[in-house]
């Protein structure tokens, strides 16, 4: 059972579906643009050159940066390019270019640990739902920081005919906290006997909301919580 849209989860429906997997999708988020539409958002891309970092913490984000880091490359206005910082592997794979500090294991205070002190600009590029985490965080390490909601993530009621099919899953994979909240929303905390998440923080917001997560994979990246899936069944 995976619970984003149909076009958000075809990494990791094709890798279930590698390992004989049936999955049963049931969209319970959807990405959004932001209430103003992302004018905000783009007004502050369009002068990204003024930062000293841009900082970006999900694959949502980056999607949405990349294109006008790949037009002021293409254009040759990199003069003065900002350092960029992301958390997680597949955030830096949504940007399509390389970083100067890559968290990892991909976590938001992974990244303020690796963050430099020092003096200047920093845009910090996020969802609606994220905490403070890295604004205060690097701001705290003297950094003047913006913020900017790249992205809004809303949460979806199943069809009816949908909510049996979910409960009847064997397991559960929770690929984001957003994710642990849209299901405890929809279903409250009954959910399928294998509950997988994809890293502390998503375990941590499940077990908040009373869902008991039965393990967490070692690493958050899809390959990680397929095996982490895997194992799970094999020690039952």
């Amino acid at each position: 059972m995976i619970t984003r849209s149909h076009d958000q989860n075809e990494s990791l429906r094709r890798l279930l579906e590698a390992q004989g997997a049936l999955v049963i999708e049931v969209p319970l988020l959807a990405i959004t643009e932001p209430d103003d539409e992302g004018r905000e958002r783009d007004t502050v891309l369009q002068r990204f050159h003024e930062f000293d970092w841009i900082v970006v913490t999900s694959p949502n984000g980056a999607d949405r940066v990349a294109p006008f880091l790949s037009a002021a490359v293409a254009a040759g206005d990199t003069d003065h390019f900002p350092h960029i910082a992301v958390v997680g592997t597949a955030t830096q794979r949504s940007l399509n270019m390389g970083a100067h500090l890559v968290a990892d294991p991909a976590r938001a205070e992974i990244l303020v640990e690796m963050f430099p002190e020092g003096r200047g600009n920093v845009l910090v590029v996020q969802g609606n739902l994220a905490d403070d985490v890295v604004e205060h965080g690097i701001g705290a390490k003297g950094w003047t920081v913006t913020r900017v909601v790249a992205y809004r993530t809303v949460q979806l009621q199943p069809d009816p005919d949908k909510r049996a099919l979910a409960i009847s899953a064997d397991a559960l994979l929770l690929a984001s906290s957003s994710a642990a909240s849209a299901w405890c929303d929809a279903f409250g905390i009954t959910a399928p006997e294998v509950v997988v998440a994809i890293g502390p923080s998503t375990a941590k917001r499940a077990n908040d909301l009373g869902l008991h997560v039965t393990a967490i994979a070692h690493e958050q990246s899809l390959s990680a919580l397929i095996e982490t899936t895997s194992d799970a069944f094999g020690a039952r």
